[in-house]
């Protein structure tokens, strides 16, 4: 398979952009097929929303900080640079480029470096005309763009400033990137990588046994430069310019730049303190992908917090297979397996939203307001009861009350109509599509123990969610069913106190 092909099908099986059940016909269709599904669908941009921002038809509405990451297109990026290519609000970080931003009573400076560190290539600039280095749906890092960042940090240096070092590469894998910002004096690091489904937070002194360890992994990667280096050293230095030579030096500074040895001694013998403080106060934040998760930095009165969500991994499957051992459905794949891993059988985590955020105005509540509100007068179909009251057993009743405090999904839809009794949750399962329902929750009136007139459903994306609406009115079993936007909430406010600051929460979708 060629290098754009196998980068088409990178991205058909993790955009975001592509319904499930188009996600699985192109992944099972021959590339040629695939390629013309994509250029006759110009209404439906299944690969990249770039076109509606640089036209204007979508907007970002807050500043956005950001490197290109693996799979970028060169001729873009370039064209983003020289400002052929203009996104308001959109910032890209690059080696000739630094912000500095006043928040919070700190002074943030943004440094990033985007591509993937990949040792055979840090010599070689690819496809790009300008020193952005990449090609066939490829991007890297080359020694140069190093050299150039340390060339622009060096310039803009101020011991006031709190320093962010943004990479696409996490510095925990790449030990280049690790002395990187060793070298920057960076206080935090910001990477991302591809197709995690958590959020990391660390620094080497929680993870490592002591420094010397840490050492050693850098001096790992100190020698694979190095070896490198040595074999092309001669062509390399043959044909660069003296700006090129110096920046190249930079970048030898940087390899060799190593958390000092304990085992060191002086020359009369004694052992001086050689702690190197970044092994304690360097922090690290590894994001998850967009879809699956987010970090967000708070920053106020000079503290910087951090508040971390992630959608995780889906292990329902093993629900329906402990209930049903002879499936042999697609609820049966591991989570590793199936489509998109971001889409699978997934729900969105809420965005943070903060309090503090909320509208003045009464007639018009903020994310806070909304959340505080809704839960106390419910509002549609639901009966706030129902929240609580998820079986029989007092066993299953306490565990219904303790999942009362998780965040529900919002494609939650709510079910009406189920009068004969005769419906289960395999009905509502079948009826809704067993690959597109993540739950079904079926309240069980507490006086009868019998199930309730109506039942809660999870869709496992917009798309499976506008899908379910649309068969309100639709017969069941001899019932009629009333289908509409669940109004439940995710969180128990009365038992929080009304003086509690609220959690996040997200609206459902319009």
């Amino acid at each position: 398979m060629s290098p754009f092909n196998r980068t088409l099908k990178h991205l058909i099986q993790y955009s975001t952009l592509i319904p499930p059940h188009i996600r699985g016909r192109l992944n099972s269709s021959p590339m040629d097929q695939v390629r013309r599904t994509i250029e006759t669908a110009p209404q439906q941009p299944y690969l990249s929303e770039f076109p509606d921002f640089l036209s204007g038809e979508k907007q970002f509405d807050v500043p956005v900080y950001t490197v290109w990451g693996v799979c970028e297109d060169v001729t873009i990026l370039e064209k983003l640079r020289s400002g052929d290519y203009v996104v308001p609000n959109l910032h890209i970080l690059d080696e000739a480029t630094s912000y500095l931003l006043d928040v919070g009573g700190v002074k943030l400076r943004l440094f990033g470096l985007g591509g993937a560190v990949i040792q055979h290539r840090l010599f070689d600039n690819g496809e790009g005309t300008d020193t952005i280095a990449g090609g066939s749906g490829m991007m890297w890092t080359t020694a140069l763009q190093i050299g150039e960042l340390v060339e622009t940090a060096e310039k803009v240096y101020d011991p006031s400033e709190t320093r962010i070092l943004v990479t696409h590469a996490s510095p925990g894998r790449e030990g280049l990137l690790a002395q990187l910002s060793l070298y920057l004096k960076a206080d935090f690091t910001i990477s991302a990588g591809l197709h995690f489904r958590y959020g990391i937070v660390y620094n080497e002194f929680a993870c490592q046994l002591h420094q010397d360890h840490y050492r050693e992994r850098l001096i790992q990667s100190q020698q694979n430069f190095l070896q490198l280096w040595d074999a092309i050293k001669n062509q390399v230095t043959s044909y660069v310019d003296d700006h090129q030579a110096a920046l190249l030096r930079n970048t030898l500074n940087v390899v060799n730049r190593l958390p000092p040895s304990l085992s060191d001694v002086d020359d009369d013998g004694a052992e001086p303190s050689r702690e190197e403080i970044a092994f304690k106060n360097l922090w690290n934040f590894n994001l998850p992908d967009a879809v699956l998760g987010w970090i967000v930095l708070d920053v106020n009165n000079g503290h910087v917090g951090a508040e971390m969500k992630s959608q995780g991994f889906n292990f329902a499957y093993r629900r329906t297979m402990s209930a049903n051992p002879s499936n042999t459905s697609s609820h049966t794949h591991s989570p590793y397996a199936g489509s998109s891993p971001a889409l699978s059988n997934a729900t969105f985590p809420p965005r943070p939203y903060s309090e503090k955020y909320k509208s003045p105005d009464p007639q018009h509540p903020g994310p806070a307001d909304l959340s505080r509100n809704n839960s106390i007068n419910g509002g549609g179909n639901d009966s706030s009861s129902d929240y609580y009251e998820g079986s029989v057993s007092k066993e299953n009743h306490r565990q219904s009350r303790r999942q009362s405090s998780m965040q529900r999904s919002p494609y939650a839809i709510f079910v009406g109509g189920l009068n004969n009794g005769q419906v289960t949750e395999n009905d509502i399962r079948d009826f809704f599509d067993p690959k597109t329902v993540t739950d079904v929750r079926m309240p069980i009136d507490p006086e009868t123990k019998l199930p309730k007139s109506h039942c809660y459903v999870d869709m496992m994306d917009p798309i499976s969610f506008e899908a379910a609406l649309a068969k309100n009115g639709q017969v069941l079993k001899d019932n009629k069913l009333t289908i509409s936007r669940s109004t439940q909430q995710s969180y128990n406010d009365n038992r929080r106190g009304r003086n509690t600051r609220g959690r996040s929460f997200r609206p459902p979708p319009k």
